[in-house]
């Protein structure tokens, strides 16, 4: 779900494309945002690229 966040996809559009309800993913979020130690999406999208990287090397 994080990875979705990254590619700048809405709270709506990841509902649709997981199949659940908005509020399930506002949940899913706070609790991302609360693993990560940020409180923007924009944070969200470089923890996960910071991520890849560091995946790939």
């Amino acid at each position: 779900m994080a990875g979705l966040v990254a590619e700048g996809h809405t709270n709506r559009e990841i509902a649709a494309e997981l199949f659940l309800s908005e509020k399930t993913i506002e949940s899913h979020m706070s609790r991302i945002f609360e693993k990560l130690g940020v409180s923007k999406r924009a944070q969200v999208a470089t923890a996960v690229e910071r991520a890849s990287t560091v995946g790939s090397r």
